[in-house]
């Protein structure tokens, strides 16, 4: 029973003692945000390309979120952001037409965990590319 006993002790201190030193997930973290925040773009294209009507997306940087908005102004849907915050300057909203091209060129630039990452825009077929 003694033996048993001292077996479990020094077992929990090993699985403290490595559970302590486990490396960070943060890393993983930032390219799955990076990751949605790339989906969520490719919605609001796809979206306008599948209705036939233009959608727009909102940089929302008192909220920290995205939004798709209809012609009509209503909410299509949110994203709120998590791991990345939205910096100032760049573009505060892009306009993705029924062919799937966007209104205008530009950047997004995120500030994740300290990493700067930015969305560049062309105009044609609504392209981007992440730098960062």
């Amino acid at each position: 029973m003694l033996e048993m006993m001292l077996t479990l002790c020094i077992i929990s201190v090993l699985m403290l003692l490595s559970v302590v030193n486990m490396p960070s997930d943060k890393g993983r973290n930032i390219d799955h945000e990076i990751e949605t925040i790339g989906y969520f773009l490719q919605s609001a294209q796809t979206g306008a390309m599948g209705s036939g009507i233009q959608q727009i997306v909102e940089m929302d940087r008192l909220e920290q979120r995205l939004l798709i908005r209809g012609r009509n102004g209503r909410v299509i849907r949110t994203h709120s952001l998590d791991i990345c915050k939205l910096k100032s300057g760049g573009l505060e909203r892009i306009i993705f037409k029924s062919n799937g091209d966007t209104d205008k060129f530009g950047t997004i630039s995120f500030d994740c965990l300290g990493r700067p990452v930015s969305f560049v825009f062309q105009i044609q077929r609504g392209r981007f590319r992440i730098e960062g």
